[in-house]
């Protein structure tokens, strides 16, 4: 049975509010702990999460990202609840999550640790630190001409590519951006990650997988400035020349399952057919 659950919902969707305290009154009645908050808000740090045995996360992927990034260094387990359509982060319905809260209650799940990646940009000397859970893009920003992106794999040259923009991404930002971009789906557990380019020019447009081990170093060439993004959340405006570091984190995000081990490639067959 577990001790003490925070639930963490979106702020303006009213049925994130609505089925966020349904499950705070259902866990409280079996004795367990509740702790309700705005997952957006800006006090919300990842002492509450560590703390608690789960963290149930309301809304959308937006927000399932946004919390298993806050609480990967603590590493408490995430429980994504969607309320819109099922993606590849999200273990529940609303309505699959009234029907299990039984399961809930007694900590009747299995943990998912998927690989996260940390970013550096240096800025004038200063480095900047990011941690992300999907992908890292090097790109164009507004500006509708497309950019040269250098890249480096362990401090060796490997590609020039001229392109809207270029992707280091995770298993899980696999079936993201990179998946529109036409790159492969890596299994969720996967610690390798991949380069994808977006809209390539003049180049044959494919990933390339490489072991989780690799670092890998991003910079424009030329004169036009672009931007990092990261998560498509946090964003910084890129100056040519200016590197991109990015490697696999010592954090994991860690996600509750309560469905069977084989839950991905039946989603991805329901997704996809």
């Amino acid at each position: 049975m577990l001790k003490r659950v925070v639930i963490l919902y979106h702020p303006r969707r009213p049925q994130a509010i609505v089925e966020a305290e349904w499950l705070a009154g259902a866990l409280s009645a079996r004795g367990v702990e509740t702790l309700l908050a705005n997952a957006w808000a800006e006090d919300v740090s990842p002492d509450l999460g560590a703390s608690a045995d789960l963290v149930a996360a309301m809304g959308g992927d937006g927000t399932i990202i946004r919390v298993a990034r806050m609480l990967a260094p603590c590493e408490t387990p995430v429980l994504g609840v969607n309320l819109g359509r099922i993606g590849f982060l999200a273990a529940l319905t609303p309505q699959a999550m009234h029907e299990k809260v039984n399961a809930i209650a007694g900590g009747d799940f299995w943990i998912e640790r998927r690989t996260m990646l940390a970013v550096v940009l240096t800025d004038d000397g200063n480095d900047q630190h990011f941690l992300s859970l999907n992908e890292v893009g090097v790109a164009r920003g507004p500006s509708p001409r497309a950019v040269h992106v250098h890249t480096q794999l362990d401090g060796g040259a490997f590609l020039d590519y001229t392109a809207d923009g270029v992707l280091v991404v995770t298993a899980t930002g696999s079936t993201a951006y990179s998946l529109a971009a036409g790159g492969p789906i890596l299994y969720p557990e996967s610690t390798d990650f991949m380069l994808t380019p977006v809209a390539p020019h003049l180049h044959i447009g494919r990933s390339m997988i490489v072991p989780g081990s690799t670092t890998a170093t991003l910079s424009l060439t030329g004169d036009r400035p672009g931007v990092l993004t990261v998560d498509g959340v946090d964003e910084r405006p890129l100056q040519p020349h200016q590197p991109v570091e990015v490697r696999r984190s010592r954090h994991k995000a860690h996600f509750a399952r309560l469905g069977p081990q084989s839950y991905f490639y039946a989603a991805i067959a329901a997704r996809l057919s």
